[in-house]
């Protein structure tokens, strides 16, 4: 059985910086055996978290948008990566509606006690992202959202991988360490036994 991986595009620009990356992951992925399937956060319909707790009551959010999707893929998926870029520190706010959203996994998991459906394979992260500035405490917020954001479905340790100094719409094919890097990502984590 191959290895189930979802590819989150984090950007709202249409074949910037974030989307080449994506592209170089995907190759690997799919070059290593993986099936993937590749989201485009500015092409799904996900609205903003309302905070109205009736996750917590239900196990189910009140919405009904592209999200339900995006749970079930979230869950069945052995690998889920997101490449983004970082606007002032944070990832871009259509994004960032995918992240707040999971709250119903995370809810089903920690207040609700359900478990995590068993994978084949164990399940792992990974969140590259790519900013203009060069000051490392850019990615700062984005090394915590990872974090419990990816907790949510039962990993504990997503792997962050980072860039900065990029910024002009392709400036990232001069830098083709970080596309060779990402391609060598989704080699690895297209194994079974993962990275």
């Amino acid at each position: 059985m191959a290895v189930r991986a979802v590819v989150i595009a984090g950007s709202p620009r249409k074949g910037g910086n974030s989307d080449i990356m994506a592209e170089y992951l995907v190759s690997g992925l799919r070059h290593g055996g993986a099936e993937v399937e590749v989201v485009y956060a500015r092409d799904v319909n996900v609205s903003h978290c309302l905070a109205c707790y009736h996750c917590s009551r239900t196990g189910q959010c009140i919405q009904r948008d592209d999200m339900q999707r995006l749970y079930d893929l979230f869950l069945h998926c052995h690998r889920i990566c997101l490449v983004t870029p970082i606007f002032f520190c944070q990832v871009p706010s259509i994004t960032q509606a995918i992240i707040e959203r999971t709250q119903t996994l995370w809810v089903r998991k920690y207040h609700r006690h359900e478990e995590v459906p068993p994978l084949e394979y164990p399940r792992e992260g990974l969140v590259a992202a790519v900013g203009a500035t060069r000051g490392q405490r850019i990615f700062d917020g984005l090394r915590c959202a990872a974090r419990y954001w990816l907790d949510s479905v039962g990993i504990e340790s997503p792997r962050l991988l980072t860039y900065n100094g990029i910024d002009e719409k392709g400036a990232v094919r001069e830098r083709p360490e970080v596309l060779e890097e990402m391609r060598q990502a989704g080699l690895r984590l297209a194994q079974p036994e993962g990275w």
